[in-house]
């Protein structure tokens, strides 16, 4: 039997088996080349998505800060529109109420004293033309007591003068502090209109030029009035008249004249009695 030939059909020659040796080293090898190539696969994607995602982010990160900007842009307009308007309706009110001036109310006061002082210069000269008759009927106009009654006139007078001063100068201060009270009432009318709007502005320009619109409105309606509130409180100056500021002076002075009269005509008697005229002039008795 021969059994070398039996088994030597069956073996692999030293060339095939190097041929699947190669093979199988290609075989691995491709193997790991295509795990090599999808791990790059992977990797790529892996890279694209995070790119993507990265792109996604700035985009979004983007689209916050401009509508943060747009926001601050509206909010910027918005208040610079609230502070215009504003600004608009105090000068509107500076305007109507620019006639009261220091000038405006020195010159009320004046006024005052004008109305006030001409009644009291007409009373003193109707007193001093009483007096002027009183004196001169009783024949001592140019008498001492006359001249103290023309002083009690002229004191009487200063006394008025000063009183009504007084009362000028607090006329003046009332109107002024009217003015001011209707002044500051304007004001915060115009800044409670100016809140019917809220203070953030709104989401689109639209909102702002619209809430803007209905802040303009409301104010408007309260400056077109300054004008006529300006107007009511220029007025003339109502004057306290003070009586018949004279009549006790004459009523005493009428006594004391009179009593003068008569305490010079009792010497004129006993002076005669004694042996002299009356008139002045020396009497013998036989």
């Amino acid at each position: 039997m021969c059994f070398g030939g039996g088994g030597g059909g069956g073996g692999l020659t030293a060339g095939q088996q190097i041929a699947i040796a190669q093979s199988q080293q290609q075989q691995q090898q491709a193997l790991s080349d295509q795990q090599i190539q999808a791990q790059r696969d992977i990797a790529d994607q892996q890279a694209t998505f995070n790119q993507q995602q990265y792109a996604a982010q700035q985009a979004q990160y983007q689209q916050q800060q401009d509508q943060a900007q747009a926001q601050a842009d509206r909010q910027s307009t918005y208040d610079t529109g609230r502070a215009q308007a504003l600004t608009d309706a105090t000068q509107q009110i500076d305007q109507a109420f620019s006639r009261f001036s220091p000038a405006y109310f020195d010159q009320y006061r004046q006024d005052y004293m004008t109305r006030a002082t001409d009644p009291i210069d007409y009373q003193q000269q109707q007193a001093e033309k009483q007096l002027h008759f009183a004196t001169a009927r009783q024949g001592i106009a140019s008498s001492q007591a006359a001249v103290d009654q023309q002083g009690l006139l002229d004191e009487t007078r200063g006394r008025a003068i000063d009183e009504q001063t007084a009362n000028a100068q607090q006329a003046a201060s009332q109107l002024q502090n009217n003015v001011a009270s209707a002044r500051a009432n304007l004001s915060n009318q115009v800044a409670a209109a100016q809140s019917v709007g809220a203070p953030i502005a709104g989401s689109t320009i639209d909102d702002v030029n619209n809430s803007l619109q209905t802040q303009r409105n409301a104010i408007s309606g309260i400056t077109s009035t300054a004008g006529d509130v300006a107007s009511s409180l220029q007025a003339v100056p109502t004057v306290n008249t003070l009586g018949n500021i004279f009549a006790n002076v004459l009523g005493s002075g009428g006594s004391l004249l009179g009593g003068i009269q008569s305490n010079q005509i009792m010497q004129n008697v006993n002076a005669g009695l004694a042996g002299t005229n009356p008139g002045g002039n020396s009497a013998r008795v036989t």
